[in-house]
């Protein structure tokens, strides 16, 4: 036990002194460089913003979009106000992208992710609304196409 903690002590003394003279040896560092200014003025809540229950700000400018208005850790943050605004994304449902295959009593369905396809067998008597759906559309597909 003794022998270890000797051990110990000379190799921490020995990193202590190396550390030094590197410290010593080492050419004297430049200044650092001034940080620059920031480029605009911080953001700030408009005197004439509405307060929300919420604890945001809304506020509409002069060419009359509104924005959201809101205080973080670090700052006054300002979003565009989507509220009645329908989204962009939810245009397609997202059953359309699923592919059904009829196999008699049971349907293989098929899904594309972002981590590759996604495969999945059931009976039709357990299907939900959305491969329903799914397997509706691929029928209606099958019918339109001449053979």
């Amino acid at each position: 036990m003794n022998k270890t903690i000797l051990i110990f002590a000379v190799a921490l003394t020995s990193c202590v002194a190396q550390a030094q003279d590197k410290k010593k040896t080492a050419a004297p560092a430049k200044p650092a460089a001034k940080p620059s200014a920031p480029v605009g003025k911080p953001l700030a809540i408009p005197k004439d913003a509405t307060e929300n229950p919420d604890g945001t700000y809304s506020y509409t400018d002069k060419d009359g979009k509104k924005w959201l208005f809101s205080k973080t850790p670090f700052g006054i943050s300002r979003t565009e106000d989507m509220t009645g605004k329908a989204p962009v994304f939810a245009t397609t449902s997202p059953g359309q992208y699923i592919n059904a295959t009829d196999n008699g009593d049971t349907v293989k369905f098929e899904r594309q992710s972002p981590f590759g396809n996604t495969k999945w067998e059931k009976n039709k008597s357990e299907l939900n609304d959305e491969e329903r759906a799914a397997l509706a559309r691929q029928a209606a597909k099958a019918e339109q196409k001449p053979e």
